[in-house]
């Protein structure tokens, strides 16, 4: 729980300072400012909330289709985020060679893919007991 919390914090703190960054960058006044980090201030701790009810809460095929409806929206959101507002406008700027970004996203995403294989196959450790999310025992009432 403790390194659950840790990560959370650090995690928000990350989304913070980026969000806040975005803000700047794009010249937007004090007061949308304002408005956007206090929504995304008392947005976290409701999302850790409604997180922990759901585990909590419900029985273990509910609680798989809970979890499988959620992270399929925390990926597309991470895809539109990643593809739509990181890549897309660093490839609007022809100052770089296009070809030398394209191998370098390509080596990226190679890489990345590379960790983690490499990490679902390690034999379990701390790190694989701590951090990789447990399946589900779908055993339970057969």
């Amino acid at each position: 729980a403790v390194v659950s919390t840790q990560s959370t914090g650090i995690h928000e703190v990350c989304l913070a300072f980026a969000l806040g960054l975005k803000l700047f960058v794009d010249k937007h006044t004090f007061k949308q400012f304002v408005v956007s980090l206090s929504v995304f201030v008392i947005s976290c701790p409701v999302g850790i909330v409604v997180g922990m009810a759901v585990v909590q809460n419900f029985t273990d095929v509910t609680l798989t289709k809970v979890v499988f409806v959620l992270k399929a929206l925390a990926t597309g959101t991470f895809i539109q985020v990643t593809f739509l507002e990181i890549v897309a406008p660093e490839f609007s700027h022809r100052h770089i060679n296009q070809l030398y970004k394209m191998a370098m996203l390509t080596f990226g995403l190679i890489f990345i893919s590379l960790v983690m294989y490499s990490i679902h196959d390690m034999p379990s450790t701390d790190f694989c007991k701590n951090f990789l999310p447990k399946p589900l025992d779908h055993s339970v009432g057969l």
